[in-house]
């Protein structure tokens, strides 16, 4: 009786087998996003990304939140960034003609911020480097 199961047992563990492999091979694709301190959200380029040189620079803050944004050391200037308030974002798209227009190589983007209700408690984020090309 049991010579007469065994092929059908084996069918049921293989098939419980690759439903286990698609779930562990199709979830968490994409990679985490970096907690680079309790205020900011998100930040892009990612950590350690490979992007386009006409990629945005850019960081999401918790809400409640503003800042300044850094790259490579240097404070982008106010008529260089987008702030969106409602999102909580700031956002350098580099333009031809700007300070910024980054060149391909490795660029490190920080950012500057404080809760609007405090402006004077300002707190740094540690940089997050990304490459371009």
């Amino acid at each position: 009786m049991l010579r007469s199961r065994l092929p059908t047992l084996i069918m049921g563990a293989l098939l419980i087998i690759a439903a286990a492999g698609f779930v562990v091979a199709f979830s968490g694709t994409k990679r985490p996003t970096q907690q680079t301190g309790n205020a900011v959200v998100r930040v892009t380029p990612p950590p350690g990304d490979l992007d386009l040189r006409q990629a945005s620079v850019s960081v999401t803050l918790a809400a409640g939140y503003t800042g300044n944004l850094f790259v490579d050391g240097a404070q982008v200037p106010e008529d260089e960034l987008h702030r969106e308030p409602v999102l909580y974002q700031i956002t350098l798209q580099p333009r031809p003609g700007g300070q910024f227009n980054l060149g391909p190589g490795r660029h490190c983007a920080s950012v500057t911020y404080w809760p609007l209700a405090t402006p004077n408690d300002t707190r740094n984020s540690p940089p997050w480097c990304f490459n371009l090309h």
